[in-house]
């Protein structure tokens, strides 16, 4: 299972984990929304979720793999307002696997080793009314065994919100360069995301965000993204997601993503539930922040 984190074969694309969904919110919806970001923790996969930030708020967030796997990725996040038209943020990830059964080129067992990888954000984005923008830097390590790659990375994204209801979006996120690994040229998790997002007022105290996204990383075909947000009063918060694609791979299995959010003062608790059917389970999403 750790497998899909890391590396494909000599010369694909590596560092998968870059496009693994950090955000419980996020996670939950299947990934869509790059037009409708709501919290800090969202800024690690979109630039776009500084255009959120009304107050300064740090934490904690945690993917729990399902199954027999051992590997947790923890990211740590903060982002800050500036004045009235701007925010800065921050993102640290951590994803650490040991005991992976080694084989060699005839099925045998050589031993056991261990796989990490790490990488280190910080971005600066907009907070205006209508048109907003944000652009991370990233820097990335992977080690497997005793090899080890580097990235340096970047995230660009841009949103338009029409009206109060409606918002488009897009972002091209971990675009940039990786050394080579074990003598081979990788390539980084590159993404191309674009959506729409509807706001719907039920009463004065319920909306509805229903989202659509198309999503292509460099190693699949376009797919689509649906999912939907209902909320009351800024406390708590419903979430549903699915995905559409023509292939399949561990990482982004079709199947029904779910979870919530409760906001109680300056606490702030998300939680999302990810499908992967290929491992008959799904990777458990948990994040704590404060607002102050």
């Amino acid at each position: 299972m750790a497998g899909e984190h890391w590396n494909v074969d000599p010369g694909g694309v590596t560092m998968k984990f870059l496009a693994l969904q950090t955000s419980p919110r996020s996670a939950a919806m299947a990934g869509v929304g790059i037009a409708d970001p709501a919290r800090a923790s969202e800024v690690t996969r979109n630039p776009l979720a500084m255009s959120a930030m009304d107050t300064p708020e740090f934490g904690l967030s945690q993917i729990i793999f399902d199954g027999d796997g051992k590997d947790r990725l923890v990211n740590l996040y903060f982002g800050h307002p500036v004045g009235d038209n701007f925010a800065f943020s921050g993102a640290l990830d951590y994803l650490g696997y040991d005991d992976i059964e080694g084989r060699d080129e005839n099925g045998l067992e050589t031993g056991e080793y261990g796989a990490y990888a790490w990488a280190a954000q910080l971005g600066v984005g907009s907070r205006w009314s209508g048109l907003n923008w944000g652009v991370t830097a990233r820097f990335a390590s992977q080690t497997i065994e005793d090899e080890t790659a580097y990235a340096i990375l970047g995230d660009i994204a841009g949103s338009y919100r029409v009206n109060p209801y409606l918002s488009f979006g897009t972002a091209l996120t971990n675009f940039g360069y990786v050394t080579a690994y074990d003598s081979e040229e990788e390539y980084a998790p590159m993404a191309l995301q674009a959506g729409i997002t509807g706001k719907i007022p039920i009463t004065q105290n319920w909306r509805v965000h229903v989202s659509a996204d198309a999503y292509r990383r460099a190693d699949t075909k376009i797919y689509g993204l649906f999912g939907a947000e209902v909320a009351y009063a800024e406390t708590l918060m419903l979430r549903l997601g699915t995905s559409v694609r023509e292939d399949e791979s561990d990482d982004y299995s079709p199947g029904i993503s779910c979870g919530l959010g409760i906001v109680f003062g300056m606490v702030v608790f998300d939680y999302g539930y990810s499908p992967r059917p290929a491992f008959e389970g799904g990777n458990h999403h948990l994040a704590l922040g404060l607002r102050f």
